[in-house]
């Protein structure tokens, strides 16, 4: 078996010492003949590791030099097969997912990690997703999920007396798949100049507004009509959270209001946004206690995630599923188990390059569109209560104390 690097330098340093430690022995003396041979034998082996060594090193070396070349060839093949769509190629349909041979794929057709030190990317903030809530991509067909919406309860009766019967239901969560997508038009001039891959620029945009569209609506509290997160349409029934000298206790209780209903702590997440963080982290715990509620990357010793997100709703109360959201008057804690929400990405994911039809054509423009769709579904609404409202997600409105007066 091939030795690795770290292997052979410790042999190396291992017959360097002992070699040092037999010349030491025979300072004064010539060598026996079987401290001779020892000699010969720890000099073979320091050639070999070396030897050895350095042919890691050069083997490194050649790969890294092979993948920077690799690299340029395949950004000059994905814009030579732009170039082929726009002068009319059969198949002008990019899947996102890796395909065998004979399919143009992303990662087939050599889109690669893209560094831009040129341009000034845009800001974004609060895009990460709450701890528990896992992403399911390439789901197909439709899913169900069977639920059981009642249990069973002991009876106490008499010695010959019958039990009674208890029936127990189940009812079943569908989710509702909606095509998500965006589309934009890219100068041919622009592909064209190779000191630049705006093609892969656009790419790392298109994810980007990937991550915009799942957490605004994770978050958002606007009146969603399509997919929508657990908190969405829910300001009015918020809950009041003060944060004063009982604040820590507040959070822990409104957090308990799960726990009582069954879930687990390693399950439970709080959302805010960053000035709500900033509070807490400035607000001591219980008088005499020390520390403030967050600490060490925790929430009252829970995980948290930070997102302005929380706090936006729809202007007027209106709008559609895009991002016309506009910050809310007040500010939220959300706080919710987030194993109980299934957000799945369904079939396929398709970029599409149109260059050659008439609408882009005489602008001399390519279109690049992303179609896919995505899925969000409440897994709690038949937990624990009869009425279907979901009972994993809670919301909290922030309220400050009132100052004191002399």
């Amino acid at each position: 078996m091939k030795q690795t690097f770290e292997q052979l330098r410790e042999r190396y340093k291992n017959a360097n010492e002992k070699l040092g430690d037999l010349y030491i022995k025979a300072a004064n003396r010539e060598l026996t003949p079987e401290e001779k041979m020892e000699e010969i034998n720890l000099s073979r082996e320091i050639n070999q590791c070396k030897e050895s060594m350095q042919g890691i090193n050069l083997e490194l070396e050649n790969a890294k030099a092979n993948a920077s070349r690799s690299k340029a060839m395949r950004g000059e093949s994905f814009r030579e097969y732009l170039k082929n769509v726009r002068k009319g190629s059969a198949e002008r349909e990019i899947l996102l997912n890796a395909y065998s041979s004979g399919k143009n794929s992303i990662e087939e057709s050599g889109a690669i990690n893209l560094t831009i030190h040129d341009i000034i990317p845009t800001l974004n903030e609060g895009l990460g997703l709450p701890a528990g809530l896992k992403v399911v991509t390439g789901v197909i067909g439709n899913e169900l999920w069977p639920v059981s919406v009642d249990d069973v309860e002991m009876e106490e009766v008499g010695e010959v007396s019958n039990l009674n019967d208890q029936v127990l239901h189940f009812e079943k969560i569908a989710p509702t798949s909606r095509r998500v997508g965006l589309t934009v038009p890219v100068s041919n001039r622009a592909i064209d100049n190779a000191a630049f891959d705006v093609m892969l620029f656009v790419q790392t945009k298109f994810e980007l507004a990937t991550k915009k569209y799942l957490a605004s609506k994770i978050y958002s509290l606007a009146a969603y009509t399509g997919n929508k997160g657990p908190f969405a349409n829910k300001k009015a029934s918020a809950t009041n959270l003060t944060i004063d000298a009982n604040a820590y206790k507040n959070i822990l209780t409104a957090i308990a209001g799960l726990k009582n209903v069954g879930f687990m702590d390693g399950d439970i997440c709080l959302s805010m946004d960053a000035v709500t963080e900033a509070e807490l982290k400035a607000t001591p715990k219980a008088a005499g206690q020390g520390g403030f509620i967050i600490e060490n990357g925790k929430c009252a010793g829970y995980d948290y995630t930070v997102s302005h997100f929380v706090n936006t709703e729809f202007k007027g109360g209106e709008g559609d599923d895009k991002y016309d959201l506009v910050p809310t008057a007040d500010r939220y804690i959300e706080i919710g188990c987030w194993n109980y929400f299934a957000l799945q990405q369904h079939d396929e994911v398709r970029l599409t390059v149109d260059a050659t039809s008439q609408g882009v054509a005489k602008k001399n423009i390519t279109a690049i569109t992303l179609n896919t769709a995505w899925s969000m579904t409440d897994l709690s609404v038949y937990i624990n209560n009869s009425n279907n409202a979901s009972t994993a997600f809670k919301l909290y409105k922030v309220v400050e104390s009132e100052p004191e007066t002399a």
